[in-house]
């Protein structure tokens, strides 16, 4: 539909300009040469822009709804609030780009942005968090140790499945000493200081073959022949010097872990669920 022009329920039409899409505040000459101002609106696009309210109140003309001096308030009002809401949802959206940049930031640009925070003490008895690197650290809790990998990171570096293992607290996912054998196995090509954390890499993959056979299998699916996890004749669970210094102390845990890792690996089995069965 064209602007509006020519005569009007005002006179006839001297200027129409669009004030917002399909809302035109007009000035148009009455027969006495007076000018008078209005807002029409197309009818058919009415609904897009007002409410059934404001609709009713208008005075019809053809193809066009009119709102003359005394009432041209009305859509104006309600283009207003139709802008701010626009303007709400767009400054949310950049709220939330600017979150993003600057949580990625950490990773990339730690001069500007400073780098990820630590995880938080699991307890008031527990040590602080040890750092492997930026947004990757070891904490303890209860006693037991756990692999901490910060949101940025894993967003970034690892697979969905890999994130899905971990127990989101704060900004950080925490693994325990076996479910770590997903985040290690992903971030250690990435990072030099997690590759120096994995004191057996044939370790490493029989834990993956034993206790994550999905995650195997939905990892060998998505790369080359020569890249996939190969199954692996080796004790489980001993390849970060904790578990190696556990296992020292504990022969008899050590004995079963590599009783169940000698079981061989077939890759037709069922898929497992995501969790694990130590």
């Amino acid at each position: 539909m064209n602007h509006p022009s020519g005569e009007s329920i005002w006179g006839n039409i001297n200027t129409a300009l669009e004030i917002a899409l399909n809302i035109y505040v007009i000035v148009a000459k009455d027969e006495n040469g007076i000018e008078r101002e209005g807002i029409m609106i197309p009818k058919d696009k009415a609904k897009e822009v007002l409410s059934d309210k404001a609709i009713s109140m208008a005075e019809q003309d053809g193809d066009w709804l009119c709102y003359g001096e005394d009432i041209k308030d009305v859509p104006m009002y309600e283009m207003l609030q139709r802008r701010v809401a626009a303007c709400k949802r767009m400054e949310a959206k950049a709220v939330e780009m600017m979150e993003e940049i600057r949580r990625d930031g950490k990773l990339r640009l730690t001069d500007y942005f400073g780098e990820c925070p630590p995880p938080a003490q699991q307890g008031k008895d527990s040590p602080p968090p040890v750092p492997v690197r930026n947004g990757i650290y070891f904490v303890q809790s209860g006693g037991q140790d756990f692999f901490a990998v910060h949101e940025a990171v894993a967003d970034n570096f690892m697979s969905d499945m890999a994130v899905a293992f971990g127990n989101r607290q704060g900004e950080y996912l925490l693994y325990d000493l076996t479910t770590a054998a997903v985040p290690l196995f992903e971030l250690r090509q990435l990072y030099e200081e997690v590759a120096d954390l994995i004191v057996s890499e044939d370790s490493l993959l029989s834990t993956l073959n034993t206790n994550f056979k999905t995650y195997v299998l939905y990892y060998n699916e998505l790369i080359q022949e020569e890249a996939k996890i190969p199954p692996v004749n080796a004790p489980a669970s001993l390849f970060l010097q904790k578990q190696l210094d556990r296992s020292a102390n504990e022969p008899e845990h050590s004995d079963f872990k590599e009783d169940t890792a000698q079981e061989p690996y077939n890759p037709g089995e069922e898929a497992e669920d995501f969790g694990y069965e130590p």
